[in-house]
């Protein structure tokens, strides 16, 4: 158990260190950055139900201060499901968090926001959404060629 502690704990210091040098990076104004990290646990004793933890966390950055986060977790331990997604704008924020326990059902669902006022949540995620697109490919599916398909003629021998 010490050496699977020593290296969660060595795993978990190159995850942090990573992180600082990704939150270096995503100030950079004319960057497009994507960070990623997940862990998943996984035990089984004897006869009792297999124990299963699964955490991640999802971050994109866009030039002019567009950032989308995400998280997740679930336990099943202690039944407990939770999910974030938070769409910000420089200083400006609206994260919309879920919770769930399986074992009580209990379910919550909060909003937080983040240097804006209630009623600008809707008028916010619009700018959100104008933000985003300004980031899209040009191109669209139906922008596409469709792949032209041409006759085989077989002559036989």
């Amino acid at each position: 158990f010490f050496a699977m502690d020593r290296m969660m704990s060595t795993m978990r210091n190159s995850m942090l260190e990573m992180q600082r040098k990704f939150d270096d990076l995503s100030v950079h104004p004319d960057a497009h950055t994507f960070s990623s990290s997940s862990v998943m646990t996984y035990s089984k004793v004897g006869d009792q139900p297999p124990k299963v933890f699964q955490a991640s966390a999802q971050t994109r950055t866009a030039p002019g201060g567009v950032k989308e986060t995400r998280k997740a977790l679930k336990d099943s331990e202690s039944g407990l499901e939770k999910l974030a997604i938070g769409h910000h704008l420089q200083d400006r924020a609206h994260v919309i968090k879920k919770s769930k326990n399986n074992r009580t059902g209990d379910e919550e669902m909060n909003q937080e926001f983040i240097n804006l006022d209630e009623t600008e949540a809707q008028s916010f995620d619009e700018e959100w959404q104008r933000e985003i697109l300004k980031f899209r490919p040009s191109r669209t599916r139906s922008h596409l060629e469709t792949p032209k398909y041409r006759s085989i003629h077989h002559v036989p021998k």
